[in-house]
């Protein structure tokens, strides 16, 4: 699980290193972090401003839009047809994005840093800054992002059925069930002369958010060693089991009894599968601060976690699935199951063996570099090969990642990088691509849906029984381990739960408040997780959490 380490503390293996206080030169850690709460946001939104001036000049205006009046005109509006400028490059637009996104993570990554925070959640915190400045303004590509789903459909079916542009879009808003306020900016968007191009300009981040989220899952795959997993002992194998099985079961049942009744099974089953699986770097890194790793329950927590994440992607597979087929059915529910236990099977069986023969072939063709190329290729391979089978584009970068082993490219010299491993080589494209996608997930939050009671109280009841799950989990602990600890370890949920909300919130399942809701959960397991660790193993060990 080195790589989950390295993406959610910036820990790096194998050292693992460790954010340090340099004594008593330093400011009072309270006030440190005021000082931070403070200053991010101001910076954040300096580098917002500041970007979006920028790109208006250039005559884009990909962020910062006016609102200008809605052309009565078909012939003004062209309908969606954009009139790009006279010269220069037509993908500058994307570059000047792309800039602008990496730049709020380096920033969002830097302030979690100092306030002892994984990265990822300052990369998530600092796209709801970014989205809700912008989504105030009138930025027509965050509009567009955030109002994807919607948009899509729009198009579609004005693709199909041939009426007026205008005439489909004020048909499609009417039922959307938005307030009149979104409505109106979301229509504003629509009939601008350049929505065309904002709409190529917002489908060419999300590529790059897409090859982010592949990466990921296919470092996570290749942490996933067969071996480790024939060896995780029973306790583990449990609280893998119980966690998964009885939080997916708790937060779908507390979904469909919160939910309006017309929302349907779907929306219950995202809520489910994206808290059902724990993202444990966190718990590993406090383990690792308080020279704990040997401990049985840590050893517990994290066998458990290599097991989790294989349950975990199968429950997305499936409910992604459903989400795509409609199928609700037990004998659907069945298939799909069935459909993607037979291809990681398959996958895990023939792919090795493929592996191993054409390897040796591939490395005759660019020796220097079948390190890079050939791993990506297979992750690409198997990222559409799932797609086209009706599963998750990230179950088959999964399954890429467990396939591929260092084993496999012995004897061959790879030129300059003879001596690094495959994960080594290709965890920079993931540190620069991932960051990507966790700021477009912060970007679709939808700040407003906060200020409402009903969602704050979904998400703490949900934040109850996602900690409940996890608690429950311990059940499964053997050995006279202590149960209390290796549950809160558990408790922790961030990768597996952003994407499964991202892709949910893609398919059009989850609504602005659903998809806050989940982004709740997120922030609080993360944030409980160190104070409750560090109490229950002071508890065990008899000692006062101020001592640590």
């Amino acid at each position: 699980m080195r790589c989950l380490f390295k993406r959610l503390w910036g820990l790096s293996p194998p050292d693992l290193e460790l954010f340090t206080l340099r004594g008593a030169a330093m400011a009072h850690p309270t006030t440190r972090m005021i000082k931070w709460l403070i200053a991010l946001p101001l910076m954040v939104f300096a580098l917002a401003t500041s970007s979006s001036s920028c790109l208006s000049e250039t005559g884009y205006k990909v962020f910062a839009r006016t609102n200008t009046a809605i052309p009565a005109d078909r012939d003004a509006m062209d309908k969606g047809q954009s009139h790009p400028a006279p010269h220069g490059d037509p993908s500058a637009p994307v570059f000047g994005v792309l800039a602008l996104i990496v730049s709020c993570a380096a920033i969002g990554r830097f302030g979690a840093k100092k306030l002892k925070l994984s990265p990822v959640l300052g990369e998530l915190a600092v796209g709801i800054i970014v989205g809700a400045v912008f989504y105030q303004f009138g930025g027509t590509t965050v509009t567009i992002i955030r109002h994807y789903d919607l948009i899509q459909h729009t198009v579609e079916k004005d693709l199909s059925e041939g009426k007026d542009w205008e005439t489909t879009v004020r048909s499609s808003l009417a039922h959307a069930g938005l307030s009149e306020d979104v409505a109106e900016r979301t229509a504003r968007v629509l009939l601008t002369k350049d929505f065309s191009a904002s709409l190529a300009l917002a489908r060419s981040i999300q590529l790059f958010a897409s090859f982010g989220v592949v990466m990921l899952l296919f470092m996570v795959g290749l942490e996933v060693s067969l071996k480790e997993l024939k060896a995780i002992g029973g306790s583990a194998s449990a609280v893998a089991l119980i966690g998964v099985g009885v939080t997916f079961i708790l937060s779908c049942l507390t979904a469909f009894l919160l939910l309006p009744k017309a929302s349907g099974l779907t929306p219950p089953l995202f809520c489910g599968a994206a808290l059902c699986a724990s993202s444990v770097g966190i718990t590993a890194r406090i383990l690792r601060d308080m020279n704990s790793l040997e401990m049985i329950e840590a050893k517990t927590v994290l066998g458990a976690a290599v097991m989790d994440d294989v349950l975990g992607l199968i429950v997305l597979a499936v409910v992604t699935a459903v989400a795509a087929t409609g199928a609700v059915e037990v004998g659907d529910l069945v298939w799909i199951l069935a459909k993607t236990a037979l291809f990681l099977g398959a996958v895990i069986i023939f792919g090795i063996r493929f592996l191993e023969k054409t390897v040796q072939f591939l490395a005759g063709l660019d020796l220097g570099k079948i390190k890079v190329l050939y791993p990506f290729a297979l992750l690409m391979l198997m990222a559409w090969l799932a797609d086209r089978i009706g599963l998750a584009c990230v179950i088959g970068a999964f399954a890429a990642g467990v396939i591929i082993k260092e084993e496999s490219f012995g004897g061959i010299d790879a030129g300059s990088g003879h001596d690094q491993s495959v994960e080594s080589i290709l965890a920079p494209i993931e540190e620069l691509l991932a960051p990507i996608f966790f700021v477009l997930v912060g970007l679709q939050v939808d700040v407003t849906v906060l200020a409402n009671v009903k969602v704050l109280l979904m998400g703490l009841l949900l934040t109850a029984v996602a900690v409940a799950g996890k608690l429950a989990a311990s059940m499964g602990v053997r050995g006279g381990a202590d149960r209390l600890i290796v549950g809160i370890g558990m408790l922790p949920r961030v990768e597996v739960a952003l994407i499964v909300a991202s892709m949910g919130k893609s398919f059009g399942v989850l609504d602005n408040a659903l998809y806050s809701v989940i982004i709740i959960v997120v922030l609080l397991t993360v944030l409980m997780t160190p104070p409750l660790l560090k109490w229950s193993i002071a508890r065990k060990q008899n000692m006062t959490p101020g001592e640590f």
